[in-house]
């Protein structure tokens, strides 16, 4: 399930010039807390401590309990933002969450036993990276666990099949239709342009030297 950490925020102007610009240059970054029991509110988090709380196993669905003016709330990063060169976070939302009311979430998927699958030279084509299920906040799982044991070349695990490794009360929200690791047949190769040029000439070279050969007996 996934992790929970705690993060300390602190409130800040919600307007003013170069007010982001200055938390980011003291390492902090810029956020809005709202949701749950809260109206919305600009805070700014510290940018090290936020680079670590997005880090554990769970990842951005880690579930973070933040601290602000001695206040806890339970949060999920949203909308998290970053500077396209250097990477460094530019600004997140923070959402308060019910521990009881199920939130959207995107939950990785991995593929396992790959190992016990069936050695017939088949390809895995793994088609859905995540899958987005809607699960109580406490109840999200780090990460959604395929087996791969005694596929072999045709067979497929498809959204519906991820269905009893979800945790209780959790609920699919993607196109069940949808493939999300396929076993796929090699692909066969194929004689390129100049292979069948040069079988060509060998060819006539052939039928050349036949006909030669008729006429100097003849």
């Amino acid at each position: 399930m996934s992790d929970q950490v705690r993060l300390i925020a602190t409130s800040r102007p919600a307007k003013g010039k170069g007010v982001s610009g200055r938390l980011r240059r003291a390492g902090r970054v810029p956020a809005i807390l709202y949701g749950h029991r809260v109206e919305p509110t600009a805070v700014s988090v510290d940018a090290r401590e936020l680079y670590h709380v997005l880090h554990t196993p769970a990842g951005r669905n880690v579930l973070i309990d933040l601290e602000v003016e001695g206040e806890s709330h339970l949060v999920v990063a949203r909308d998290v933002q970053t500077d396209p060169v250097r990477g460094d976070y530019v600004h997140i939302d923070l959402l308060a969450v019910d521990r009881d009311v199920r939130i959207q979430v995107d939950v990785p998927v991995h593929l396992v036993d790959d190992e016990a699958r069936e050695r017939d030279g088949g390809v895995v084509n793994h088609a859905l990276h995540a899958i987005t299920i809607l699960v109580r906040p406490l109840d999200t799982p780090n990460a959604i666990e395929v087996s791969l044991a005694g596929m072999a070349i045709g067979d497929s695990r498809r959204v519906e099949d991820l269905a009893p490794l979800l945790p209780a009360g959790a609920e699919l929200a993607r196109n069940l239709e949808d493939a999300v690791v396929v076993i796929e047949a090699p692909r066969s190769a194929e004689p390129t342009a100049t292979g069948e040029g040069e079988a060509g000439a060998v060819a006539e070279s052939a039928a050349e030297a036949a006909a030669d050969g008729a006429s100097s007996e003849g």
